[in-house]
């Protein structure tokens, strides 16, 4: 495992939450092969592009990930269907799972992929899970999203 922009937690089982759609996935990926290396699990990977059968990368990878435990996959696919379907909204349709993980676990959220209009989406839709899921107020939730940066339980890793 070697370091990379991406600072991990100093404590090896603290579980991860990760959102890269398209080649946003290429920081996790290496970040799984460590975990499985190591015998650890708790990574949540929510994984988006157009289409499951043109653009799904590392496909078989995930899979056999998620069989070993190491990590939950869930898909975003967002040409597969009439109405566009993105990470964001899985992170709201998994609300429950993420603010668990996120409040009660500790869990670090990384973000990787398009600098474009992503990761703001991502973003609200941790603020939109902290406010209906941890029924907090929009101060709350403020300050849940501010401690998460300031412990660097958030990390972006984008480009353009």
């Amino acid at each position: 495992c070697k370091k990379g922009t991406i600072s991990m937690p100093s404590n090896p089982s603290t579980p991860l939450v990760m959102v890269g759609p398209g080649t946003g996935c290429a920081p996790f990926r290496s970040i799984a092969q460590c975990q499985a290396a190591h015998g650890l699990q708790g990574c949540l990977l929510f994984f988006g592009c157009r289409s499951e059968q043109k653009d799904f990368f590392f496909r078989d990878e995930w899979h056999e990930l998620s069989d070993q435990g190491v990590l939950s996959l869930i898909t975003a696919f967002s040409r597969d269907q009439e109405q566009k379907v993105y990470v964001q909204h899985r992170i709201e349709e998994n609300g429950s799972l993420v603010w668990k993980l996120l409040h009660e676990d500790k869990a670090y959220l990384y973000i990787a992929g398009s600098s474009k209009q992503m990761p703001t989406d991502v973003l609200d839709a941790i603020r939109t899970v902290a406010s209906q899921v941890g029924r907090l107020s929009s101060e709350e939730v403020t300050r849940f999203m501010s401690e998460l940066e300031k412990s660097k339980r958030i990390q972006l890793d984008t480009w353009s």
